[in-house]
């Protein structure tokens, strides 16, 4: 099964995509695998922009008995973050990014303006910019329980509007709390590193695809999406991945 993205550019070795094929369940339904770092704005609009793409799918489908299956990945865009610190957003941009001031809060600006269109109320005053492995961590314990979905909604929240610090095991306990999971299991499972495997699996496999940018998001095993799109251009290849589903039935 090849694997194509929206430019015809060929992504990864033939080993990691053997892999990206036995992500993909071969059932009645679309699988999407979406990579994507929590401490990302553009991750959290591309979520948005999925979510609105899946639910179009689906309405437009209604006598089609479709179902997408939306699993997330773990990819660290910054990595070498203290663990334990945190630092504002603009001191990220400038001291980082290596963006002038004025320059990094026009770009803040922006962002929050795209972010309005999608649902989306962007506090970039307020965010902890701060290492995310153990954010990636929860994720992964809710994956576990079912709730990973909930889990990265309530984390990108968390980090990009209520503005709380999401290198805080205590702050990360009470998030899986939120979302219907065992605090104290959770804050167990966090302190003892327990899905770090699976974190850095994630990024490995990420690498091995040639992934260097998120969101990235494969479609049914065979489609590739690079960077945030438009709902249109999502649900576009989700009905290219159905169609060929159906013909292959």
């Amino acid at each position: 099964m090849s694997m194509t993205n929206q430019t015809d550019t060929d992504t990864g070795t033939s080993s990691s995509r053997e892999e990206v094929k036995h992500l993909h369940d071969a059932g009645n339904h679309i699988k999407v695998d979406i990579w994507a770092d929590i401490a990302c704005p553009w991750c959290y609009l591309g979520k948005r922009r999925l979510d609105h793409a899946v639910a179009t799918f689906i309405r437009n489908g209604s006598d089609d008995d479709r179902a997408v299956e939306i699993e997330f990945h773990s990819f660290e865009l910054a990595p070498d973050l203290p663990v334990g610190k945190t630092q504002s957003m603009m001191e990220f941009q400038v001291n980082r990014q290596g963006l002038p001031a004025e320059e990094a809060r026009d770009a803040l600006d922006r962002m929050t303006r795209l972010g309005r269109r999608s649902g989306i109320e962007y506090n970039f005053d307020a965010m902890h910019v701060t290492n995310t492995a153990l954010a990636h961590q929860l994720v992964h314990y809710a994956k576990a329980a079912g709730r990973q979905l909930a889990a990265e909604e309530a984390l990108f929240t968390a980090y990009f509007t209520d503005g709380r610090n999401l290198g805080d095991v205590e702050v990360l306990a009470d998030i899986a709390d939120e979302i219907g999971l065992d605090r104290a299991d959770a804050a167990r499972s966090l302190a003892e590193n327990e899905h770090l495997a699976g974190f850095r699996a994630d990024n490995d496999l990420a690498r091995s695809l040639g992934v260097n940018s998120v969101p990235f998001l494969i479609v049914d095993g065979t489609h590739a999406l690079i960077g945030v799109k438009s709902p249109a251009t999502i649900e576009n290849v989700l009905e290219q991945a159905w169609s060929e589903r159906v013909r292959t039935r």
